[in-house]
């Protein structure tokens, strides 16, 4: 290793539906680390949940790796934990990493990491504690029903006497809008809750709100600061996942040509919703601004939000001019101070 080098080991792939869009982060972030800082490693986990170091040259297509398998946890077979690694940085979208497991993981360990930790981590991935805590705090939030049994009689009846249709049906604790479907009749909301449970064992099914989705980045521990919003236009009925990350029709808008005083309402709402959770490193927010009455309603927070070449989170940090890879070198920072914090008051003498 290099001297005077931080030890990067970025963790991506996993068991979540959310595994190729990891790939494609995490081939992202490995692109742009500023290679005079840091030294990078690369720690892949594959569908059936198998760790494995590979080779750098493999980052885009990880399967045809042919390093051993192993385990992450010090008492596994075959572990894989080095101590020359300074700070884990987890590009792991959905179940097992933006929940706030890996993290755990981390904290119990006590080394670096970037990102949110295990608690925040956690409240943010489940979309009915997060909204709980979001309207504590002030905000704005949709109208929703949340399910753990696939009862089709009883969800009719209260979704259509609460907020009817068009509704949007959702996996509990995945991102990415893997699972996620819009209905606009009866036929649509059996197919779309049968769809949700496949990925989680709870869903919730939210009003449509008509608007325009807004986007704003945060980052920080203590004094977190918000980016710019930015907005786009979905070119299918809502942004799924085959639009985000297939078909690329997707029309951007950034920064988001809005009313400075609306501009202003997005970036303190972002804010509020980060603090609200408790959050730190960095975070995608997710709002709409209601087309009749004008006001801003929060959608969820992604704690590890995309990272591709077309992903918002880096993009609207470029408009203040930070690039892509001084935005990265800032996280991996922002990460070791956070840990340093944590850990010190951890290994603290009574």
């Amino acid at each position: 290793m290099t001297e005077n080098k931080k030890n990067v080991a970025i963790i991506f792939g996993g068991k979540s539906a959310e595994h190729e869009v990891s790939i494609r982060s995490a081939s992202a972030i490995y692109k742009n680390i500023d290679r005079n800082l840091f030294n990078t490693s690369l720690i892949y986990i594959d569908r059936d949940g198998r760790w494995s170091l590979i080779r750098e040259e493999n980052i885009g297509n990880p399967e045809t790796d042919t390093a051993e398998k192993g385990s992450f946890l010090p008492w596994g077979k075959n572990s894989i934990i080095s101590n020359d690694v300074d700070i884990y940085f987890p590009v792991l979208h959905g179940p097992n990493g933006e929940d706030g497991r890996v993290q755990g993981i981390f904290e119990m360990s006590g080394v670096p990491f970037a990102g949110a930790g295990s608690l925040s981590s956690n409240l943010a991935m489940d979309k009915v504690v997060s909204k709980i805590l979001f309207e504590q705090a002030g905000l704005s939030i949709p109208k929703y029903k949340v399910y753990t049994e696939n009862d089709p009689d009883l969800i009719i009846n209260e979704v259509e006497s609460s907020f009817g249709y068009p509704c949007f049906i959702k996996p509990c604790a995945l991102g990415s809008s893997v699972g996620i479907s819009k209905a606009v009749n009866v036929r649509d909301l059996v197919k779309g809750i049968n769809e949700a449970f496949k990925y989680d064992i709870k869903i919730i099914i939210e009003e449509e709100i008509a608007g325009i989705e807004y986007e704003v980045s945060v980052k920080g521990n203590n004094d977190p600061v918000a980016s710019r919003a930015g907005s786009f236009i979905p070119s299918k009925d809502f942004y799924d996942y085959e639009d985000k990350y297939i078909l690329g029709k997707t029309e951007f808008q950034i920064p988001a040509e809005l009313p400075a005083d609306k501009e202003d309402g997005l970036r303190k709402a972002a804010l509020t919703a980060y603090k609200a959770l408790f959050l730190n490193g960095f975070s995608r927010v997710d709002f709409f601004i209601e087309e009749k009455t004008g006001r801003i309603i929060i959608n969820e927070i992604n704690t590890i939000p995309g990272f591709t070449e077309i992903s918002m989170f880096p993009k609207l940090w470029t408009i203040d001019g930070l690039s892509f890879r001084s935005l990265i070198t800032e996280l991996i920072n922002l990460g070791f101070e956070h840990s340093e914090k944590i850990f010190s008051r951890l290994n603290k003498p009574e």
